[in-house]
C-alpha cells in the first residue's frame, strides 16, 4: 500500500454506483506543480488522479466540479498504449480515497 497526500481541483464526477451492498462515487483531481526551470521560465505541470470515494454517502453531495480538495488514499498506477497512437503510453494515476478535506483558497489567490 502506499498512500499519498495531493491538492486538487476536482475535474469530473461521475454518476454514484452500486456496487454489491458499496457505493462508490468516481471522480477526477487536477494537481498542479509550478516551478521555476533551469532556464528561468516558469513552469506549470498538471497531474490526473482518478479517485475513487467508497461508502461516503453523506460526502458525495458536497463534491462538486471546480471544488478544492485535499485527498488522502491508496495510490497506484497502471500504463496503457493509446488507441489511436501506439508509440504513446498512457499512465494514470488511481486513488481510492481515504479522506477528503475541503479547501479555501485566500482572498489573495481568488480571481
Amino acid at each position: 500500500m502506499i498512500v499519498t497526500i495531493f491538492t486538487g481541483n476536482i475535474g469530473s464526477i461521475k454518476p454514484v454506483a452500486q456496487v454489491g451492498d458499496s457505493k462508490v462515487l468516481n471522480f477526477t483531481v487536477a494537481a498542479d506543480k509550478h516551478f521555476t526551470a533551469k532556464n528561468g521560465d516558469k513552469v506549470s505541470e498538471t497531474t490526473w488522479f482518478e479517485c475513487a470515494l467508497w461508502n461516503r454517502e453523506k460526502v458525495f453531495p458536497f463534491l462538486k466540479v471546480g471544488t478544492l480538495v485535499t485527498i488522502q488514499g491508496d495510490i497506484s498506477a497502471r500504463a496503457y498504449i493509446d488507441k489511436e497512437d501506439a508509440k504513446k503510453a498512457i499512465a494514470v494515476l488511481t486513488c481510492t480515497v481515504d479522506t477528503v478535506e475541503f479547501q479555501s483558497k485566500a482572498k489573495s489567490e481568488e480571481k
